[in-house]
C-alpha cells in the first residue's frame, strides 16, 4: 500500500499538465493510500516496514492534488470569464 501511494503521488505530478483533471484523483487517491498505510505500520509495532515511503507518498499526493485543485479552478474560472466576455460583445449590424 506504501509503494502503490508512492507511485500514485509521483504519477500526479504529469497528471497536472492534462489541466489538473487527471493529477487531482491521483493525487487523492495517493493521499488516502499513503494515510492509511502509516496508519497499519503504526498499529504494527514497528514489525511492518515502509513508514518513510508512505509518508513520501501521501505528501506527494498532498501536494498534487493541492496544485491539481488549483490549476483546475483556475482553468475554470478563465473558461467562465471569457465566455462572458463573448456574450458580452455586441454583434456587428449589416
Amino acid at each position: 500500500m506504501a509503494i502503490t501511494s508512492l507511485v500514485l503521488g509521483i504519477l500526479a505530478f504529469p497528471g497536472i499538465c492534462c489541466y489538473g483533471i487527471v493529477g487531482l484523483p491521483l493525487g487523492i487517491a495517493a493521499l488516502i493510500l499513503g494515510r492509511m498505510a502509516v496508519g497499519r505500520i503504526g498499529k504494527s509495532g514497528g514489525a511492518v516496514g515502509g513508514y518513510g515511503i508512505a509518508q513520501a507518498g501521501w505528501i506527494c499526493g498532498l501536494i498534487a492534488a493541492g496544485i491539481s485543485a488549483i490549476v483546475l479552478l483556475v482553468w475554470v474560472v478563465l473558461g467562465a470569464a471569457f465566455s462572458i466576455f463573448t456574450l458580452i460583445q455586441p454583434s456587428p449590424t449589416p
